[in-house]
């Protein structure tokens, strides 16, 4: 096996505590036995995280949830493996079809709301439900048992979104289909902290738009006075194609009455609309972001401001600004704020393979004359970037995390538009074991970073949880030491029996910390450590542990850290 040289994302400050007690490829949310997968994050308010997913350790589909601290640990008054949301899973009806594809919001008190699909009533149609853990890791005893029922509507429901209200409580909104197979249509359901749906709300959810034709793909932002914008693909035109359009409800349940029933159109151009984004624009209205076929044969993306009146901004292009002006096939944006009333726009463009860009639309509607005019291109790798997540990095930028041909990469775009000195120019990689990772989730922290969370096959038999935090190092008025110099030459031999000498070089004098690791991210032997001279290093390992016994036969991962840096390479060791 060849040694891939490999930047590792997992330390960006290496002096900093938060950072120094995570596992080099990442906390073990959970390893339970079965595949968990379909992982999502909140912040617990204290740059930490609560993970929420799917589990199938017993004999159904559940929902379990685990608190990663901001140092790394694990909470450790939260149960190990994670606390089911829904009491005893093993108490359950046997008939019960299981629960899917969580979302989760923070509570505002250190603890989460989570919402998700459930198949307890029937094994072919989902309903809705929602559960609140508390800081403490236990479950809200103020809410039903096995969590409050948001609607259990015949028909189908799905594709959940979910905001706070402000008030410990949450707003949840989904695609229903309870007129029928072909006619989905758009609800919310407000859930109170107390753990009892808002008797203001219909009891069964508020039908945001119930006209005929087909509405989906929705999104959902905060209105910031305990409502909810929500905007979708619409097809009430029929024929002529899926439209974009939002709607405002309002706290009380109630559809905004200054904006027309059944949604404002935010864009009727000729051609198909969707695969909307949402995101506040911090004055109670929002930004729409889509994928758009006005242009026939091929999609670009596309955005438009809704005041908070319900109108579309004046200052805005009628149907909406170009956000690119690249001539590629461009899909499934994504918007964060960028805090002075514009947004940071992410999508997936389709050149000789798949590459993330991202955009600074401007309050005003035009693109930031800093940003490139085609978006920023995150990578320029030949590998294949999908599933993408996007936070803003509270200074006018955005961390976006994504995966990458089986691994988990992240990079950050500076308000200026230039990708933050302190990542490689291709991206961080957050996780790059040899095992498949996917399905990223991401969540904001203090300070520019963030903390990911994704799918893991490390464990070979079933997948896994995992979570990684990600922090700014370093800014442009102090750029670290270009990442270059600090480097592992080819390993030799690779694969080897017996004796590798590992060689590296340090561009000045500094304290060095090389160790060994295995795919679990457990140190295996301690090789050095403490200052050392500039230039060409070498030292050997003779594929023994720490105890001096020999180590079996697989991947393992040298890491060398040194000036505020970590690098790592690949190697095997052969029976």
């Amino acid at each position: 096996m060849l040694a891939r040289l490999a930047w590792v994302s997992v330390l960006l400050a290496l002096a900093s505590p938060a950072a120094a007690d995570w596992p080099p490829f990442g906390r073990a949310i959970e390893t339970a036995g079965d595949s968990q997968v379909h992982s999502a994050i909140a912040t617990d308010g204290s740059d930490g995280a609560i993970v929420v997913w799917q589990d199938p350790r017993f004999e159904r589909e559940n929902i379990f949830v685990q608190h990663v601290l901001a140092s790394g640990d694990l909470d450790p008054t939260w149960p190990v493996d994670g606390r089911s949301l829904l009491g005893d899973p093993t108490a359950l009806d046997k008939a019960d079809g299981g629960q899917f594809f969580p979302v989760i919001v923070s509570d505002g008190a250190h603890g989460a709301i989570v919402a998700w699909q459930d198949l307890r009533d029937s094994l072919t149609d989902f309903d809705v439900f929602a559960q609140h853990i508390l800081a403490s890791g236990v479950v809200d005893p103020a809410w039903p048992a096995n969590g409050t029922a948001l609607t259990r509507e015949l028909g189908n429901q799905e594709e959940l979104r979910i905001v706070s209200d402000g008030a410990g409580g949450a707003i949840v909104s989904w695609i229903d289909a309870r007129k029928g197979v072909g006619d989905p249509d758009v609800f919310a359901q407000h859930v109170l902290s107390t753990g009892v749906v808002d008797l203001r709300w219909p009891p069964d959810g508020l039908g945001v738009c119930l006209l005929p034709g087909r509405q989906q793909f929705q999104d959902m932002t905060s209105d910031g006075l305990g409502g909810a914008i929500l905007a979708w693909d619409d097809n009430r035109a029929g024929a002529l194609g899926f439209d974009v359009f939002a709607e405002h409800v309002l706290s009380s349940g109630a559809d905004d009455p200054a904006w027309p029933a059944n949604g404002r159109a935010v864009c009727t151009v000729t051609g198909d609309q969707g695969r909307v984004t949402i995101t506040s624009d911090g004055a109670h209205g929002a930004i729409v972001g889509w994928s758009d076929g006005r242009v026939l044969g091929t999609d670009h993306i596309f955005a438009e401001h809704v005041l908070a009146t319900g109108a579309l901004d004046p200052a805005w292009p009628v149907n909406g600004t170009a956000v690119s002006n690249a001539g590629v096939l461009e899909s499934r944006p994504l918007a964060v704020p960028d805090g002075t009333g514009g947004a940071i726009i992410n999508w997936m463009a389709f050149t000789t393979h798949l590459d993330m860009f991202v955009q600074h639309v401007k309050a005003n509607g035009l693109l930031d004359p800093l940003w490139p005019a085609a978006g920023k291109a995150l990578t320029h790798t030949l590998r294949q970037q999908t599933n993408a997540e996007i936070v803003p990095d509270g200074a006018g930028g955005a961390v976006i995390a994504w995966e990458d041909s089986g691994d988990v990469a992240a990079q950050h775009v500076l308000a200026s538009g230039l990708l933050d000195p302190a990542y490689p120019d291709t991206f961080r990689e957050v996780c790059n074991l040899p095992s498949q990772q996917g399905d990223p989730a991401l969540v904001a922290t203090s300070g520019g970073g963030a903390i990911v969370s994704w799918t893991d096959t490390r464990n070979a038999v079933d997948t896994d949880i995992f979570a990684m935090q990600i922090l700014e190092a370093g800014t442009v008025d102090a750029p670290p030491v270009t990442p270059a110099l600090l480097a592992f030459a080819p390993l030799s031999p690779n694969p080897a029996r017996g004796l590798i000498t590992l060689r590296f070089s340090l561009p000045r004098a500094a304290r060095a910390n090389l160790a060994i690791y295995d795919v679990e991210g457990r140190r295996v032997r301690q090789l050095a450590s403490g200052v050392r001279a500039p230039g060409q290093q070498s030292v050997p390992w003779d594929g023994r542990d720490d105890n001096g016994r020999p180590v079996h036969a697989g991947v393992y991962f040298a890491r060398l850290e040194a000036e505020g840096r970590a690098v790592t390479a690949k190697l095997a060791t052969l029976p």
